[in-house]
């Protein structure tokens, strides 16, 4: 066989394999939601104490949590204000999508500290907004440090 064919095919099957594996995730991580478990979404963050940088990690969503857990040290080092609300949700500019996903949608919340902003998936949207519209946020959730 050509060597450009098996490329081509090894190309294929491994972002097949990908987006199986995502899809599995995404199923799994809906399912412990719908239980009423807490459950880790990856998301950026901008957080008014590190501005202009987009921090890596989860936000822990639960039915009565919403914390962040950082990825990174600098991540880990902020936490969600106490009294964080949506303000809007947008796409990311050009200027953002070259540093995030550009798939991604940016949730604009107020809180004391100053604006968060929050980059999701849009398949994870519905959990992220559900948890500020609840106002869980600031309680740390059940085993995590804080």
């Amino acid at each position: 066989m050509n060597a450009t064919v098996i490329e081509l095919v090894v190309a294929l099957v491994a972002g097949g394999l990908t987006a199986w594996l995502l899809r599995r995730s995404v199923k799994r991580r809906a399912e412990s939601a719908a239980q009423g478990d807490t459950v880790k979404v990856p998301c950026l963050l901008r957080h008014p104490a590190r501005e202009g940088r987009w921090l890596r990690g989860h936000m822990l969503i639960g039915p009565d949590v919403m914390a962040w857990e950082g990825r990174t040290k600098a991540g880990a080092a902020v936490s969600l204000p106490a009294g964080l609300r949506k303000a809007g949700v947008r796409p990311p500019t050009f200027r953002e999508s070259v540093k995030i996903n550009g798939r991604c949608t940016i949730v604009e919340c107020a809180s004391p500290e100053g604006r968060v902003h929050v980059a999701v998936m849009p398949n994870e949207l519905p959990r992220v907004l559900a948890a500020l519209d609840r106002g869980a946020t600031g309680h740390p959730a059940p085993g995590s440090p804080g």
